[in-house]
């Protein structure tokens, strides 16, 4: 494991004991780490209800570091594979 995955592990684990013991909800963190849609509406709406300042910005470092992980895990238009003229322009 990573530094990096090591701090979001931390974070996100902090960060679901403070949600719940602040407003009472469980959150599933293998969603918020998967699922995009489930990620959005739970954070937008602990960010919305939250008064613990802790909470609030362990949310916003858990989002930023979400963020990074979704970033690196999808292909950039720029990466993606072009056509393939190992063998000759009319081969691909």
């Amino acid at each position: 494991m990573s530094d990096e995955e090591m701090e979001l592990a931390h974070r996100l684990a902090r960060f679901k004991i403070g949600v719940r013991r602040t407003l009472g909800l469980s959150i599933r963190l293998d969603a918020l780490q998967s699922d995009a849609d489930y990620r959005t509406r739970t954070l937008a709406d602990i960010e919305e209800r939250i008064e613990d300042e802790d909470v609030l910005a362990n949310l916003l470092l858990v989002r930023e570091l979400l963020a990074r992980q979704y970033a690196a895990s999808t292909p950039d238009e720029s990466t993606k594979a072009g056509r393939d003229y190992r063998f000759g322009a009319r081969s691909g």
